[in-house]
Order: C-alpha cells, then structure tokens, then sequence
C-alpha cells in the first residue's frame, strides 16, 4: 500500500498508461495536479481557452487513435470543454477530461464557493460517454485506470474523471497496478463470418460503406474490396480509408443521391464501423432493396438508422481480415466482377459530379491549388464550414484514413485551428493544415496564439464570406429575411501577425505559394481567401 496525494495519483496513472502530452489551462483548484507534471516526462500544451484544449486533443487522437488528454479546472474550466466532449462522444473519438470538483464537505451546499456548479459531473455525465467522481484515493486511481481500459475495449468515446479538491491535495492509500487492463478487441465469430461471406458471395453487385471506425482497418478493407469487386463509398470519418485515387472509391460520397440510389441498387451491401446517420447522409436516408449487412464493435448500432439484416458485432481490422481469409481461396468470389466494379465506380463518380457540379464549383480552383502542394501523407483540419463540406470533402482526394479531421456529427464550429494544432504535435514532421470559413474561425481563433508560441509551421486558410454563408443561404432558401448572418471580419493577415505569427490575403492563384510558404515558416500562417476567388 502507498500514500500519496490525489494529485500525484492522476500525474502517476497518466504516465503509467503512456501519456506524453496534455492539453490544459491550470487553475486555482488543480494546482495540486500541476505540481506533479515537472519531471514526469509529460508535455503540457496550453491552449488559450478549455474548448481549444478538447478540440486540440481532439485532433491529436482522431490523427493517432490514441487518447486525447485535458486537464481542465472547476466550474468554468468544464463547462468550457462541454462542446469538445460533446463533439468527441459523437465522433466516437478517445478522450480523457480530468478536474477538479468541490470538496465533499461543500458538495451541493450551494455555498457560493469559488468555480461551484451545481452538478459539475452531471453536466460532463449528460455528454459523456461516463463522468465519474472519485470517492477516495483509490478510486480515483481505478477510474483512471477503467478510461484507459475503456478506451482500449469497444467504441472508444469521451470520458471525465472529476477529483474533489480535498482528494486531490491531501495523501490517502491506493493499491494495486495503475496500468489499464490489457485490451481486448473484440473478435469475431467463426459462424458469423461465414454468414456475412455467405451473403457477399450470393449478390453480383457489392456495395461497401467505411465509417470512422474502419479507420485501422484500411488494409483489410482495400482487400476485400478488390477481391469482390465492391464499389467504395465512404462517410466523411472514413475519408481516405480506401484511398480516393482507388478505382474502386467513389469517395466521401455518401450524402450525395447518386451515391445512396447506387448503393440501394445493390445485391448486397456491406456497411463497416458507421451509424449512418443524418449527420453523414445530410438528409434523405439509405432504402436498400438487397440484403444490407453491418459490422461494428458497438452492438447498439447494428439496428440503428438502417437496420441490418446481417450483423456482425467485431473490430472491424479482425473482421475484415476474417472475411479476406475466407473469401481468397473461392474461385467464385471474384469471378468477372473486378473489371465491371472498376466501370461502375468511374460511372458512380462521373455522376456524382454532375449532380454536385454546381455546389462545388465556387470550392474547385480552391482545392486545385492545395491538391498541387500536399503531400501524400498531409493532414486537413476542417471545420463545420462551406469551404469543407462542399470542397474538401470531394475535391481533396486523400490517400490515408485519419487525414481529414472534420467534426462530422456534433458539427461545431471552430474544431478546425485546435484540432491541427494537435495533428501538429502528434506529427511534427507532416504537413498539417486547417481550413475554417471566416464565421467558424472567430471561435477559437485566439489558438493562432496557441500555434505562434509553439512554434508550428501551420497554415490556417481562412475562406471569408462575409459571416455563416450557410445559414444565410437556408434562410433564404426559406423565403426569410437573414438575419443574424452578415458582419465584417477582422484583416486576417493582421491578426495573424499580432497573434505571433505571419498573415496573407491571396487569391486562388496565389493560395498554392502562400500555403508552401507557410509549410517552410517557424510559426503558423493565416491565410484570408475570399470565397469564390
């Protein structure tokens, strides 16, 4: 048994369990974890706000598939970070917020002590995947070690310890190992695989769905792809799990009706490690007229949205490799439908864009110029912004899982900066960029600051339209006056210079030699691009 304080504990489990770099703004009330952080070989980033912490960490773990880590303090501090759990549990992102709470003697008193919220661990409990509030020193080190377990088991989403101030300043005993408990992924089922092969075999025309949890699962989904000949559709979390220059990907395109009435028209269609939902289809849902057969670790989302007639409950690395192994050595598998799935999916694309021919167009000499300056392993922060799902979403194609950052189903604004920022550290070798529209930007641009005093080579392309282009086209389109929609932006470049870093205001021709230069510079660059240019 050991004695040590509740501050020590949380320092102790985070590096026990290899965490190497937080996010977080110290406070008066988590100090007794700050004082642990010195000489634990643990990398503090402080953002200049709590929702640029969360989206930071964000970032960092959709780029690595590991956790994201803040620490945050009371009060404030996790009301702060509410929007990045939030977007993080929709996402079914890794992501660990730790705080401080009030001291049980002051619990629920209403006493008007400093940072006091009335449920601070129901408010992170209601967005969450759990909140949990350590009722002692030992446990607060067992939760701990139960998020890291969490996160290695299942469907990975946000979790908030919440550690009261007396535990976190004053000594207790705790126990036991402070390592999560070994991963268990989960594998999959000999006879469920041979019915999932089953229905694959007895349809001609294949249709494969990748989501964001087919992300490490991007060898194995290629494969089965080109061994059955299954034409790729991906959501915009799945962006790049088969990668787009494929002949067989018709790209993030599930949200666009030729996609859907493609995959409707389909024998069989195998959806993996996706909810499918509003979020990813923007509107009209799936109706497929074949056997629609669904692969998740989460057992919840197999009937969810378009129920499955076959459900296979796995990791979808193990289940797509399963079904590989049964499938390669049946002479039938692939039979002549390689070449007519190559033809279809050039005829799918070439209808998908003409029907969003003119939605892209104002977006196309935009991407054009950064598709000429990317590099193969590049990475894209997005934001909830016309730029990124009317442009980057089609027009990038992207070769790898994970390199499109985009907050698909909470759809915040301002995820974009933080979230490369955290791709940044993550990979301080890549290019990392973020591209955020001039309403989205406002929010969490004071990170600028964040990037400037790390250093980071990032360009920040900024697409201005005079306020949220978006809502002020719904309004219209509604025969409303907008309203709430236009207001000037700042000068960008200028900003960008007094934030530490550099600024520019380009046209498309020029973006590509901006957006380079910004790759070679020792701090970020924001780039104003007008919309249209």
């Amino acid at each position: 048994m050991r004695y040590m304080t509740g501050g020590r504990v949380v320092v102790d489990v985070l590096v026990e369990n290899g965490v190497d770099l937080v996010f977080g703004i110290p406070g008066t009330h988590s100090l007794p974890i700050y004082k642990h952080l010195p000489g634990s070989g643990i990398r503090h980033v402080t953002p200049r706000h709590e929702q640029g912490a969360g989206y930071a960490a964000d970032g960092y773990a959709r780029s690595t598939g590991r956790p994201g880590v803040c620490l945050v303090t009371t009060g404030p501090g996790v009301s702060n970070i509410a929007t990045a759990l939030g977007q993080a549990y929709s996402d079914s992102i890794p992501l660990l917020v730790v705080s401080p709470g009030l001291p049980f003697s002051i619990e629920g008193g209403d006493r008007g002590y400093l940072h006091e919220t009335k449920h601070q661990s129901g408010l992170t409990g209601s967005i969450a995947a759990w909140s949990h509030r350590a009722a002692s020193h030992q446990d607060l080190a067992d939760s701990l070690r139960r998020a890291f377990t969490f996160f290695g088991r299942g469907r990975p989403r946000p979790v908030h310890i919440e550690v009261p101030i007396d535990v976190l300043e004053n000594e207790g005993p705790i126990e036991g190992s402070l390592l999560a408990e070994q991963a268990v992924v989960a594998a999959p089922q000999t006879e469920a695989v041979e019915e999932v092969a089953r229905a694959l075999l007895a349809g001609r025309r294949r249709g494969l769905v990748v989501g964001g949890g087919c992300r490490k699962a991007a060898d194995e989904a290629t494969s089965l792809a080109e061994l059955l000949g299954m034409v790729v559709v991906s959501t915009y979390n799945g962006k790049g799990v088969v990668s787009e220059r494929h002949q067989l990907s018709a790209g993030a395109s599930i949200s666009v009706t030729a996609a859907k009435e493609y995959l409707d028209g389909c024998d069989v269609v195998l959806a993996v490690g996706t909810e499918i939902g509003d979020s990813d289809l923007y509107g009209e849902p799936l109706h497929p007229a074949g056997t629609f057969v669904r692969i998740d670790v989460d057992p919840a989302q197999l009937q969810k949205n378009v129920a499955a007639q076959i459900g296979l409950v796995a990791d979808a690395k193990l289940a797509l490799a399963a079904l590989v192994e049964r499938l390669s050595p049946d002479g039938a598998a692939r039979g002549d439908t390689g070449d007519e799935a190559v033809r279809e999916a050039a005829a799918l694309r070439a209808r998908i864009a003409e029907e969003l021919a003119s939605d892209l167009a104002p977006w196309r000499p935009l991407h054009d110029a950064l598709e000429k300056v990317l590099e193969p392993e590049a990475i894209v922060a997005g934001d909830a912004a016309m730029a990124c799902y009317y442009g980057t979403t089609f027009l990038l194609p992207l070769e790898h899982p994970s390199q499109y950052l985009y907050p698909t189903g909470f759809c915040t604004l301002g995820y974009g900066l933080p979230a490369a920022i955290g791709a940044k550290l993550a990979y301080p070798d890549r290019q990392v960029m973020a591209i955020l529209g001039d309403g989205g930007v406002m929010f969490t641009l004071s990170e600028l600051a964040t990037a400037a005093e790390l250093g980071l080579a990032l360009p920040v392309v900024v697409v201005t339209n005079g306020g949220f282009g978006e809502i002020r086209k719904e309004l219209k389109a509604m025969g409303a006056e907008p309203i709430g929609t236009d207001f000037p932006s700042p000068d960008f470049a200028a900003v960008g210079k007094a934030l530490g870093g550099e600024g520019a205001r380009v046209t498309a021709d020029e973006l590509g030699v901006a957006v380079e230069e910004a790759f070679g510079r020792d701090r970020p660059t924001l780039i104003e691009i007008a919309a249209g240019s």
